[in-house]
């Protein structure tokens, strides 16, 4: 039997976290061409949503890599997540599907989706075992795994992690934080050095998450905490290079943002191009005049006008 993206992946693993807004095909790509981390993962995906409109399968759309890209998934709907999960199995390239069971969104959480799953522990497992059955149907292998928090309004880690296990999902990912946390105040790595214990028995893997702001802290928790690796998010925003040792020069971010640019336009040309403005401030974050061309950047209404900015600020970089 072939083996899933979890069990012939790179380890210790160190990978692009799911993150809503941020993690589109454009982002993928630069952050795989330049940071060449082990596993994507898309935005999340509603399933009831995708289900009523197949026109969200382009959320899953990939560039050409060979790195594994997890589909992810919310809702509170066993079999609405199977039927999603079966469609982008299907319907995608990707090689996992990944259950979000750790948003702090409101709107999510309130309809009982993301980190709202953590209050309905039977109703979790029942879309573990679903999503697992569309899994096991598929015509090649495909991962399952599941992101999820610490707790819901306060430390629930073995009662919850415990619970999880049951399921027996391949990987799951641990933010150290709970849901009332958000991304406040510091994730707790002992919680999820505890997960890792829980999980030592079983079959299923950990991913450490949260407050990641370097390569090198990256694999420190690896080595503390989670020895089957680590998923970076909020560091990796227009700092593509955390996934490895470089350290980019003014010029290089300044590049990779016309980068970015240029991808957006090949894989996103139909989108809104305003969603670029808050990633081509973070790639100037710390420029001497980076107030100034934030404002410029706020301005911008075409991916035309980015472009334009950026190659004039390149210019200003490299003139004598």
């Amino acid at each position: 039997m072939s083996r899933s993206i979890w069990q012939t992946i790179n380890k210790p693993v160190i990978g692009l976290s799911p993150m809503d807004g941020i993690t589109d095909t454009a982002f993928r790509a630069v952050v795989d061409h330049i940071g060449h981390p082990d596993v994507l993962y898309t935005e999340f995906i509603s399933a009831d949503g995708l289900i009523r409109n197949k026109d969200l399968l382009r959320m899953a759309n990939s560039h050409e890599t060979t790195t594994p890209l997890v589909g992810q998934l919310f809702g509170k709907d066993p079999i609405a997540m199977q039927e999603a999960a079966a469609m982008l199995i299907e319907q995608s390239s990707v090689s996992g599907i990944d259950i979000n069971m750790g948003c702090p969104n409101r709107r999510v959480v309130g309809h009982g989706g993301g980190a709202g799953l953590i209050k309905t522990p039977k109703l979790a497992k029942e879309i573990i075992q679903s999503v697992s059955k569309a899994v096991k149907m598929a015509k090649r292998p495909i991962g399952l795994s599941l992101k999820t928090r610490i707790g819901y309004d306060s430390v629930q880690t073995i009662p919850w992690i415990s619970t999880l296990l049951e399921a027996e999902p391949e990987v799951i990912a641990v933010h150290g934080r709970t849901l009332i946390q958000m991304y406040s105040g510091k994730a707790d790595w002992n919680e999820i050095g505890l997960a890792v214990q829980l999980a030592q028995k079983t079959n299923t893997r950990v991913l450490g998450n949260g407050d990641i702001d370097t390569h090198e802290d990256a694999l420190l928790k690896i080595k503390q905490f989670s020895p089957y690796g680590v998923l970076i998010g909020r560091a990796s925003y227009g700092n593509p290079w955390i996934f490895t040792t470089d350290i980019p020069t003014r010029i290089d971010r300044i590049d990779a943002a016309i980068f970015h640019c240029n991808l957006f336009l090949r894989y996103m040309p139909s989108h809104n191009p305003l969603s670029l403005r808050k990633h081509l401030g973070w790639y100037i974050k710390g420029f001497t005049n980076a107030r100034e061309l934030r404002l410029q950047i706020m301005n911008l209404q075409t991916v035309k006008d980015a472009l334009l900015l950026f190659e004039h600020i390149r210019k200003q970089q490299t003139s004598p």
